[in-house]
């Protein structure tokens, strides 16, 4: 399916002509980006990763975030494991081009106390399950250590309240003691935190007081808002929280995504969602974390089928995946979410400092983001960014308003539409008259762009 192009009539109206676009470039020929795509729920078959799989490395991102599941690595309590299902999954990520980090959860109901294959099924906690996960755990580092740096414990443990602090604090020092054990050099993520900020402060305190702050090497979160510009404060909370307690870690969004089409179940569900509403959705809240120094993980790659079994709280299909997904698992097209996430996978890469940005200064007529990014290797900006953020996207592309930015010096500049990929050059009368051209710009529910031209990776329309 073709990336949406609503904006395409529109700015065309008012003088913009399409010129290029965005060349997407493949995961192995970019170096490094804070950019992260999820492929979870393999563990529990709800997407087959034979046929997403595929799609991978032409999106580009360069990590993906993997539930290696106890359960299907352990079928038969004390017997052996079976790592072939894990095997080929890890060795296609890297292949492609991307890292894959390793979240150890969830349960398995194969043994007394061990817990589900849910969410918020809670830890294992009897002694026999506890000792069964410690084993699998270390095998799990034993195995895949040479190859994969990062390792997440757990999964929202605060959801539900299914787990307390104090025993998630225990659960995570255990397994990350585990982890070391078998791979010293292992970078371990902890709180993995659904919503809840008075958790992750109860924790950090609890963390800090156990004197083993020493195995957390990196937060993340998970937040999943109407609006995709909100929520990102809690992580500026949770920051907080930890300088607090002592506890200087990067943080990283985990998960967050959206759906294509309405849902009664999960996050953001009992909504009116489209597929342009999805895309929209997904390229503010990924620029809106860049803009305010966090890596992101993008949730996810394909549409989910989830299944009533083993303590699975769900049935039926969740689309949140960039990919629409038959009943079969198997891929019917990517969706515009696809080639809007490709567009900035391919233009932020490293060269981009992580890094809070200052809101770059203009004159708003509606409430609006601006963010100005310049290159490492740069001495000014080339790209400037702004949507509308007074609300949600809107299921179909909205009238475009006009919004007033201070204007930053740029010698071929050209208007990027990341929806569609379109680059457009601007009206002729832009060079003669800047100023003019700066203070009237055209402003949609969906982020737009004025770059340097050779700073962009393009191809012919």
């Amino acid at each position: 399916m073709k990336p949406d192009s609503d904006l395409l009539a529109p700015l065309t109206t008012l003088g913009y002509q399409p010129v290029a676009r965005l060349r997407p470039r493949h995961a192995r020929e970019i170096s490094g980006s804070p950019w992260g795509i999820g492929c979870e729920t393999l563990d529990r078959d709800y997407v087959d990763f034979a046929h997403t799989g595929p799609h991978l490395g032409d999106l580009g991102a360069k990590h993906v975030r993997l539930q290696a599941g106890w359960a299907k690595c352990e079928p038969t309590p004390g017997g052996p494991y079976g790592w072939a299902w894990l095997d080929t999954i890890i060795e296609s990520c890297l292949e492609q081009g991307v890292k894959p980090w390793l979240q150890l959860s969830y349960g398995n109901p194969g043994y007394e106390g061990g817990g589900g294959i849910g969410l918020a099924q809670g830890i294992p906690v009897s002694e026999e399950a506890l000792a069964a996960w410690d084993r699998w755990a270390r095998a799990l580092a034993e195995r895949y250590g040479d190859r994969v740096t990062h390792w997440e414990v757990w999964n929202e443990p605060d959801l539900f309240g299914a787990v307390t602090p104090e025993a998630y604090k225990d659960f995570f020092i255990r397994t990350a003691i585990q982890v070391r054990a078998a791979r010293p050099d292992a970078k371990m993520i902890g709180l993995v935190l659904c919503h809840k900020a008075e958790f992750a402060e109860d924790w950090l305190a609890a963390l800090a007081a156990s004197g083993r702050a020493d195995l957390l090497d990196e937060i993340s979160f998970h937040l999943y808002p109407q609006n995709p510009d909100h929520s990102i404060e809690i992580a500026d909370k949770i920051k907080t929280y930890a300088a607090r307690h002592g506890i200087s870690v990067p943080l990283r969004q985990g998960e967050t995504g959206a759906p294509s089409d309405a849902v009664q179940v999960g996050a953001l569900s009992g909504l009116p969602w489209t597929e342009r509403k999805q895309a929209a959705w997904d390229l503010r809240r990924l620029l809106a974390h860049h803009a305010r120094g966090y890596a992101m993980s993008l949730f996810q790659l394909g549409d989910m089928y989830y299944a009533k079994q083993q303590g699975g709280l769900f049935e039926g299909r969740n689309p949140k995946g960039l990919l629409c997904i038959l009943p079969d698992k198997s891929v019917a097209y990517r969706k515009p979410a696809y080639f809007a996430a490709q567009h900035i996978f391919s233009m932020f890469d490293d060269a981009y400092p992580l890094a809070p940005l200052p809101a770059h200064p203009g004159r708003f007529p509606i409430s609006t983001a601006a963010y100005a990014w310049q290159r490492t290797a740069d001495t000014s900006p080339n790209l400037v960014a702004w949507w509308r953020n007074d609300g949600p996207p809107d299921v179909m592309a909205p009238p475009l308003t006009v919004v007033g930015l201070d204007a930053i010096p740029l010698r071929e500049p050209v208007l990027v539409e990341f929806l569609s990929g379109i680059v457009f050059a601007p009206p002729k009368w832009f060079a003669s008259s800047p100023e003019a051209a700066w203070a009237m710009l055209p402003c949609s529910d969906t982020p737009l762009a004025l770059a340097e031209r050779d700073s962009l990776p393009l191809r012919d329309l």
